[in-house]
Protein backbone atom coordinates (compact mmCIF):
# COMPACT_ATOMS: atom_id res chain seq x y z
CA UNK A 1 0.00 0.00 0.00
CA UNK A 2 1.50 3.34 -1.04
CA UNK A 3 -0.88 5.77 0.66
CA UNK A 4 -0.64 6.48 4.37
CA UNK A 5 -4.39 6.71 4.66
CA UNK A 6 -6.13 4.22 2.45
CA UNK A 7 -9.73 3.37 1.89
CA UNK A 8 -10.27 0.05 3.60
CA UNK A 9 -11.24 -2.90 1.42
CA UNK A 10 -14.73 -4.37 1.78
CA UNK A 11 -13.52 -7.24 3.96
CA UNK A 12 -12.82 -4.79 6.82
CA UNK A 13 -16.33 -4.38 8.19
CA UNK A 14 -16.24 -1.91 11.08
CA UNK A 15 -19.34 -3.45 12.63
CA UNK A 16 -17.94 -7.00 12.64
CA UNK A 17 -14.25 -6.38 13.37
CA UNK A 18 -13.02 -7.42 16.80
CA UNK A 19 -11.18 -4.61 18.50
CA UNK A 20 -11.47 -1.77 20.94
CA UNK A 21 -14.40 0.47 19.98
CA UNK A 22 -14.60 4.20 20.54
CA UNK A 23 -17.89 6.07 20.40
CA UNK A 24 -18.76 9.72 20.12
CA UNK A 25 -19.19 11.67 23.34
CA UNK A 26 -22.73 11.78 24.75
CA UNK A 27 -22.70 15.61 24.58
CA UNK A 28 -21.59 15.83 20.94
CA UNK A 29 -25.07 16.63 19.63
CA UNK A 30 -25.32 19.50 22.09
CA UNK A 31 -21.96 20.84 20.93
CA UNK A 32 -22.96 20.52 17.27
CA UNK A 33 -26.26 22.33 18.00
CA UNK A 34 -24.34 25.24 19.51
CA UNK A 35 -21.97 25.37 16.52
CA UNK A 36 -24.96 25.26 14.16
CA UNK A 37 -26.76 28.02 16.06
CA UNK A 38 -23.65 30.22 15.89
CA UNK A 39 -23.29 29.55 12.15
CA UNK A 40 -26.96 30.23 11.47
CA UNK A 41 -26.83 33.44 13.52
CA UNK A 42 -23.80 34.63 11.56
CA UNK A 43 -25.71 34.32 8.28
CA UNK A 44 -29.31 35.05 9.29
CA UNK A 45 -28.84 38.12 11.47
CA UNK A 46 -26.85 40.15 8.91
CA UNK A 47 -29.38 39.18 6.25
CA UNK A 48 -32.32 40.45 8.31
CA UNK A 49 -31.73 44.13 7.44
CA UNK A 50 -31.57 43.75 3.63
CA UNK A 51 -34.53 41.36 3.55
CA UNK A 52 -36.55 43.76 5.72
CA UNK A 53 -35.74 46.61 3.33
CA UNK A 54 -36.73 44.62 0.24
CA UNK A 55 -39.55 42.46 1.61
CA UNK A 56 -40.89 44.50 4.50
CA UNK A 57 -41.88 42.51 7.57
CA UNK A 58 -41.88 39.33 5.52
CA UNK A 59 -38.08 39.53 5.43
CA UNK A 60 -37.44 38.64 9.08
CA UNK A 61 -40.13 35.94 8.83
CA UNK A 62 -38.34 34.48 5.80
CA UNK A 63 -35.02 34.59 7.68
CA UNK A 64 -36.58 32.82 10.65
CA UNK A 65 -38.03 30.08 8.39
CA UNK A 66 -34.66 29.54 6.72
CA UNK A 67 -32.92 29.36 10.11
CA UNK A 68 -35.49 26.87 11.43
CA UNK A 69 -35.14 24.69 8.32
CA UNK A 70 -31.35 24.66 8.62
CA UNK A 71 -31.54 23.71 12.30
CA UNK A 72 -34.06 20.89 11.64
CA UNK A 73 -31.97 19.49 8.77
CA UNK A 74 -28.80 19.74 10.85
CA UNK A 75 -30.43 17.82 13.71
CA UNK A 76 -31.46 15.03 11.34
CA UNK A 77 -27.93 14.92 9.95
CA UNK A 78 -26.42 14.73 13.47
CA UNK A 79 -28.62 11.74 14.36
CA UNK A 80 -27.74 9.93 11.15
CA UNK A 81 -24.01 10.65 11.54
CA UNK A 82 -23.94 9.32 15.09
CA UNK A 83 -25.77 6.18 13.97
CA UNK A 84 -23.21 5.44 11.22
CA UNK A 85 -20.01 6.42 13.08
CA UNK A 86 -17.65 3.55 13.96
CA UNK A 87 -14.10 3.77 15.31
CA UNK A 88 -12.30 0.50 15.96
CA UNK A 89 -8.72 0.11 17.18
CA UNK A 90 -7.30 -3.05 15.61
CA UNK A 91 -3.96 -4.69 16.41
CA UNK A 92 -2.53 -3.42 13.11
CA UNK A 93 -4.20 -0.01 12.87
CA UNK A 94 -7.24 2.19 13.19
CA UNK A 95 -10.48 1.65 11.25
CA UNK A 96 -12.92 4.55 10.93
CA UNK A 97 -16.35 4.36 9.30
CA UNK A 98 -18.43 7.51 9.01
CA UNK A 99 -20.67 9.55 6.81
CA UNK A 100 -24.33 10.00 6.05
CA UNK A 101 -24.71 10.67 2.34
CA UNK A 102 -21.19 9.67 1.34
CA UNK A 103 -20.02 6.92 3.62
CA UNK A 104 -16.31 6.36 3.95
CA UNK A 105 -14.34 3.60 5.63
CA UNK A 106 -10.72 4.52 6.30
CA UNK A 107 -7.96 2.30 7.63
CA UNK A 108 -4.75 3.79 9.03
CA UNK A 109 -1.94 1.25 9.53
CA UNK A 110 0.02 1.74 12.76
CA UNK A 111 3.45 1.86 11.06
CA UNK A 112 2.32 4.89 9.02
CA UNK A 113 1.32 7.00 12.03
CA UNK A 114 3.83 9.80 12.60
CA UNK A 115 2.24 11.82 15.36
CA UNK A 116 -1.11 12.80 16.83
CA UNK A 117 -2.81 15.86 18.29
CA UNK A 118 -5.72 16.15 20.69
CA UNK A 119 -7.49 19.48 20.14
CA UNK A 120 -10.23 21.20 22.11
CA UNK A 121 -11.82 24.56 21.51
CA UNK A 122 -13.35 26.54 24.38
CA UNK A 123 -16.89 25.26 23.81
CA UNK A 124 -15.74 21.66 23.27
CA UNK A 125 -13.65 21.87 26.45
CA UNK A 126 -16.79 22.88 28.37
CA UNK A 127 -18.48 19.64 27.24
CA UNK A 128 -15.40 17.41 27.57
CA UNK A 129 -15.28 16.76 23.80
CA UNK A 130 -12.05 16.57 21.81
CA UNK A 131 -10.79 16.05 18.26
CA UNK A 132 -8.07 13.49 17.67
CA UNK A 133 -5.86 14.26 14.68
CA UNK A 134 -3.75 11.41 13.34
CA UNK A 135 -0.90 12.43 11.01
CA UNK A 136 0.54 9.79 8.69
CA UNK A 137 3.59 9.40 6.50
CA UNK A 138 3.70 9.04 2.76
CA UNK A 139 1.09 11.38 1.30
CA UNK A 140 0.02 14.99 1.15
CA UNK A 141 -3.43 14.00 2.51
CA UNK A 142 -1.89 12.41 5.58
CA UNK A 143 -4.22 13.76 8.25
CA UNK A 144 -7.26 12.06 9.72
CA UNK A 145 -9.56 13.90 12.13
CA UNK A 146 -11.90 12.17 14.53
CA UNK A 147 -14.17 14.87 15.94
CA UNK A 148 -16.48 14.23 18.86
CA UNK A 149 -14.61 11.79 21.09
CA UNK A 150 -14.57 12.22 24.85
CA UNK A 151 -11.27 13.86 25.85
CA UNK A 152 -10.25 10.83 27.92
CA UNK A 153 -11.03 8.49 24.99
CA UNK A 154 -9.06 10.68 22.57
CA UNK A 155 -6.01 10.66 24.86
CA UNK A 156 -6.28 6.90 25.48
CA UNK A 157 -6.64 6.20 21.74
CA UNK A 158 -3.70 8.48 20.98
CA UNK A 159 -1.50 6.67 23.49
CA UNK A 160 -2.52 3.24 22.18
CA UNK A 161 -1.90 4.23 18.57
CA UNK A 162 1.59 5.42 19.44
CA UNK A 163 2.31 2.39 21.59
CA UNK A 164 2.64 4.43 24.77
CA UNK A 165 -0.31 2.96 26.68
CA UNK A 166 0.06 5.59 29.40
CA UNK A 167 3.82 5.19 29.80
CA UNK A 168 6.17 8.12 29.85
CA UNK A 169 8.51 8.34 26.86
CA UNK A 170 11.54 8.83 29.14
Amino acid sequence: MTDAIAIAPERLDADAMPGERYTLHAQIRRLWRIRTAIGVAMFVLPGAIPTTIFLGWYGPLLNLCVAAAVIVLAERYFRAYIATFRCVLLPDGLLIKRGVVWQKETFVPRPRIQHTDVDQGPIARRFGVATLKVFTAGTNAGELEIDGLAREDAIALRDKLLGRDGHDAV
